[in-house]
């Protein structure tokens, strides 16, 4: 968590909130509250009612991150939202713009797949308009100290393929997530799959020099497995492998509680 509040205070941002679903979570970590305070930030925990009051402050622009239900995010979606929000601020003269990446009460997907958004909202307050024309995956790179911003983008380009558009999710997330008899888009055919597959593998084998001394390294490919079981839904050993990894990413940057109750979600057979 405390590398998360680094890349906060790098792109300006000023608050940092932790919702708790129940709105009476454990006490606010000392430790996170007070790196917080050395960088700037104010730390707050909200709950149901506190959330929902700032969703219906006029003052407030919310743009999500797009990475819940969506396992590799939606990267263009994404950017179309997030520069709308940008224009929305101005437009209402806001004196809010709020990057939310609130659980979907699954949350598989690390924290980078909401990394993107994180960049882009942050540039766009502090920056304007001119910041839609940022180079991202030069940005990626600089924040993960890694070159490998390009596959976290072309992951997060994927549920484009076969003209599966969701409002709220992508289309692999309901594959992976829905049950035995969840019938898929129609143009999301063997083809598709097998072609995103084959790119899943690409993006892990592209990674291997990394994963043994790099966190980020670590969640990209574990995002890569998840769609990658998405095409394979069937695949009894994939989804074990999965299950095993969503404990070891979870404890990256996740708290201990729910992880048991997002890993319950997974796919078993």
């Amino acid at each position: 968590m405390l590398e998360i509040v680094d890349v906060l205070s790098r792109y300006r941002y000023d608050e940092l909130f932790v919702y708790r679903k129940g709105g009476e979570g454990a006490a606010l970590p000392q430790k996170l509250a007070s790196y917080c305070d050395m960088q700037g930030l104010a730390f707050s925990e909200i709950g149901p009612v506190e959330h929902e009051a700032m969703l219906l402050d006029k003052s407030n622009v919310f743009v999500p991150t797009f990475a819940a239900k969506s396992l590799c995010g939606r990267i263009e979606e994404m950017r179309r939202a997030m520069e709308a929000g940008e224009v929305a601020v101005r437009a209402r003269k806001a004196s809010r713009f709020v990057v939310a990446d609130f659980s979907d009460g699954y949350m598989w997907h690390p924290f980078c797949v909401s990394l993107p958004a994180v960049i882009l909202g942050g540039n766009l307050m502090s920056a304007g308009w001119k910041a839609a024309k940022m180079d991202l995956e030069k940005e990626l790179c600089s924040v993960m100290d890694l070159p490998v911003g390009g596959l976290l983008q072309k992951l997060g380009t994927l549920y484009l393929r076969g003209g599966a558009m969701r409002a709220d999710s992508s289309e692999f997330f309901n594959i992976l997530a829905g049950d035995c008899g969840y019938s898929r888009h129609p143009g999301v055919t063997q083809h598709v799959l097998d072609e995103i597959s084959g790119i899943c593998r690409g993006v892990r084998i592209a990674l291997e020099r990394w994963t043994d001394r790099s966190d980020w390294a670590k969640e990209i490919s574990y995002a890569a497995n998840l769609l990658d079981c998405a095409c394979h839904r069937r695949n009894e050993a994939m989804l074990r492998d999965v299950r095993d990894e969503h404990g070891r990413i979870w404890r990256l940057r996740s708290a201990p509680e729910g992880r048991v109750e997002s890993l319950s979600k997974l796919p078993r057979f």
